[in-house]
């Protein structure tokens, strides 16, 4: 039974082309989306490892979850803190570091790095005038105000070198900087695309901090000297709301941020993976079935001279294994293809990955093989079993026996109470309102099974209907309309691919534009205003506030009759963390939509009442605006 089921693999290459293909891509997907995934996640991470070389143990402010006495950030740190930590036992150097954000414009006066992040740092220069993070490869490090250094892909990408003039946003007014040099960085996030500014460490304080603090504090470890040591000694120094951290686990939080990152990604690309190896089940199992009744009278005759039931199963499943297995090897090798094509279609993107090797890890290997073989013979068991069930009488018959009306009715029947059910608990779901999600959901996928379920009965109908177009074609089209009625089953199984497929692309794609549609109605309703300008730049600059002198320009301007500064910060509330927004109480009731259970924007700003007769009056609504 073994050697006849692999000569009818060998014998039969052509019939078995639709199912190798349809497991290939199914595998080819999976594959390439492990292998796509691994390889960018692994570049990131080898990418913020080297931004931890010249560290071994860095300082930054920890904020205590339970000191309710001071709510916002922790405390920038020191030049005293810098001094005592480069001064500590076991420390050869110590450099400060500050953070910030800068939108830069190309020559044009568009946004560099738009939809990524636009940091800004200072750059810190050692006793050897140099600072380990950033390599100059063109002029040199900014010393003064009004200088600035890009790095180079960002100077690539705007056309600057050294002694152009670039125009900068740091807060909102725009100014103009000379750019003095240019550097390299392994910033992973100046890697995906963002860009990096660099000022001299007075210049960058002045413009994100405080003159003399710190974002950060990186140590460097002495020739002998562990990160675990030099951590212990740095931990005496530490002030109140300040921790030490080594540059190993530095580098292990980052790769597991961005492993975390990349499982989003991961989860939206095995889902249209999963789609497809869904689709192609159905033509696995449409193939095997047409394969089985080609061979009626070859699995009877096999009956007829002793095969069991059992054996001539297991000859379909080995058939399917060889199969399966076949198109896994294939579908691993076009998935490291789509690994790469997907690579190199992200970086023509402008997103630019960090360089490293396509990683084709042993999970990759075996979810391929596993996914492969396991889909292939699960699909083909259901036909082996019915060809198993072939009497050996058979075989003096030209065709088998046609299935009986019976197998019809109860499958019409378990198909009608899934499709009512179904419909029963759509309707009572969409009348609980916002607790009949659940039921809703579900009634939909058994609404669906039971549409599967009923192809057969409905396919009659629908094929009576498109009689019209089929008589265009002449005796085929007559054919085609006759074939397909004479046996619903077949005709079911054979369209259940394609109707899963659409299915699934137009449920997406109705979820998808719902989901759109709800959220701009959200904002529209929430907001009256026509603009809303904040910093961009990304995650580096949105979250930063803009200068006053932003409103007071834009309040100059002919066409705007009404405007409000928005101004958050940090705030304990009855215990609890949150945020205060300040708006001009005037304007603000012309700029937003607020749906108030209690009281009105009216009392904004009204003056307080005596200690004699203060009430406990609230402003509360029942949506706040937009933070903008």
């Amino acid at each position: 039974m073994l050697r006849t089921a692999l000569r009818n693999v060998l014998a039969h290459k052509a019939r078995l082309l639709m199912t190798v293909l349809a497991v290939m891509l199914g595998v080819a997907f999976v594959a390439g989306t492990l292998v796509f995934t691994n390889t960018i996640s692994d570049a990131y991470q080898k990418s913020s490892q080297k931004g931890y070389e010249g560290v071994d143990v860095a300082i930054t402010p920890d904020k205590k979850d339970d000191d309710s006495a001071n709510p916002g950030d922790a405390p920038r740190l020191s030049q005293r803190l810098l001094d005592q930590a480069a001064k500590s036992p076991g420390a050869a150097s110590a450099f400060g570091v500050v953070k910030g954000s800068s939108a830069l414009a190309d020559k044009k006066g568009d946004l560099l790095g738009s939809g990524f992040s636009n940091l800004a740092g200072n750059y810190y220069p050692g006793a050897d005038g140099k600072d380990p993070r950033y390599t100059m490869t063109e002029g040199r490090a900014p010393k003064a105000a009004g200088e600035v250094a890009l790095d180079s892909k960002t100077a690539e990408r705007g056309h600057y070198k050294a002694g152009d003039s670039i125009r900068v946003s740091v807060d909102g007014p725009v100014r103009t900087e000379k750019v003095v040099g240019v550097f390299t960085t392994d910033d992973g996030t100046v890697a995906a695309g963002g860009t990096l500014a660099l000022y001299d460490t007075a210049t960058a304080q002045k413009l994100f901090g405080k003159p003399g603090q710190f974002d950060e504090i990186d140590v460097k470890a002495a020739a002998g000297t562990s990160q675990s040591t030099l951590k212990s000694s740095i931990d005496k120094i530490l002030p109140e709301q300040a921790k030490a951290t080594t540059a190993k686990k530095l580098a292990k939080d980052q790769a597991k941020v961005i492993e975390e990152g990349m499982s989003s990604m991961q989860t939206a690309m095995l889902v249209f993976a999963g789609i497809a190896l869904f689709v192609g089940i159905f033509i696995i199992v449409n193939t095997f079935s047409m394969l089985v009744a080609q061979r009626t009278r070859e699995l009877a005759l096999m009956r007829a001279v002793g095969a069991t039931r059992r054996q001539v199963t297991r000859s379909v499943l080995i058939e399917a294994t060889v199969v399966g297995a076949v198109a896994a090897v294939v579908g691993l090798a076009a998935g490291v293809g789509i690994g790469a094509v997907l690579r190199s279609a992200l970086n023509s993107t402008g997103a630019n990955v960090p360089d490293g090797p396509l990683i084709v890890a042993p999970t990759t290997v075996l979810a391929s093989v596993v996914v492969g073989v396991v889909v292939t013979v699960l699909s083909a068991w259901l036909p082996g079993r019915r060809a198993a069930k072939i009497p050996p009488v058979a075989a003096m018959n030209s065709v088998h026996a046609a299935p009986t009306t019976r197998g019809l009715v109860v499958r019409n029947t378990i198909g009608a109470i899934l499709a009512a059910a179904g419909i029963a608990l759509v309707v009572a779901g969409a009348g609980m309102g916002g607790d009949g999600e659940g039921p809703m959901a579900f009634g939909a996928a058994v609404l669906v099974i039971g549409v599967f379920v009923l192809t057969p009965l409905l396919s009659r109908p629908l094929i009576a209907a498109a009689g019209p177009v089929l008589r265009i074609f002449g005796m085929p089209g007559k054919l085609a309309r006759q074939n397909a009625v004479r046996n619903p089953r077949r005709t079911a199984a054979t369209a259940s691919a394609l109707m899963v497929g659409l299915t699934l692309i137009t449920g997406m794609t109705v979820i998808a534009g719902s989901m759109q549609k709800g959220i701009d109605k959200m904002a529209a309703d929430g907001l009256r205003s026509d603009y809303v300008v904040s910093m961009g730049g990304g995650s580096g600059g949105s979250g930063r506030p803009l200068s006053p002198e932003v409103s007071k320009t834009l309040a100059k301007l002919p066409e705007v009759t009404t405007i409000s500064p928005l101004r958050s910060s940090p705030a304990r509330v009855a215990g609890d963390s949150d945020s205060l927004t300040g708006v001009d109480p005037k304007a603000i009731k012309d700029l937003v939509k607020v749906d108030f259970t209690e009281g009105s924007f009216a009392a904004l700003g009204a003056p307080r009442p005596s200690s004699t007769t203060r009430s406990p009056t609230r402003t509360t609504g029942r949506s706040a605006p937009p933070s903008r």
